[in-house]
């Protein structure tokens, strides 16, 4: 019997063309990889309502608009994950990193050159295709 798929919302913050990716800390899983913001679901909760509360969570803010834009399934060592990708262009208070090594406004060109999780691939391969969504 295999193991369930976690389900993960995550946000691509999106301002003047950039949008915002966290390295994570390097005592965690995948360390010093760049991630979107977001996390796993918790039990009874809508995406939408765990992206709230990842952005809360890990850069203090309170996100006023998100718009769901891409899902995928992505395979790691520890497991699968249905992940969300929401678009999120409207939020209120200043960004404050509560979770990650450091945080970081990304144009599209700069996308590429960074350690990703490979769990990336495809939302990048989208951006790098469609550019950063505005």
């Amino acid at each position: 019997m295999s193991d369930p798929t976690i389900p993960v919302a995550v946000a691509l913050l999106v301002k003047n063309g950039s949008v915002l990716m966290g390295e994570r800390r390097p005592d965690k899983v995948y360390p010093l990889h760049w991630e979107f913001p977001g996390g796993k679901l918790e039990e009874g909760e809508t995406a939408l309502q765990a992206v709230r509360r990842e952005l809360h969570e890990e850069l203090a803010i309170e996100v006023l608009d998100a718009e769901e834009w891409f899902s995928e399934v992505a395979e790691y060592s520890h497991g699968t994950y249905a992940i969300i990708f929401f678009v999120v262009r409207d939020w209120s208070g200043e960004i404050v990193n509560r979770d990650f090594n450091r945080v970081a406004w990304l144009s599209q060109a700069e996308l590429p050159l960074l350690k990703h999780l490979a769990g990336n691939e495809r939302i990048l391969a989208r951006i790098e295709q469609e550019g950063i969504p505005i």
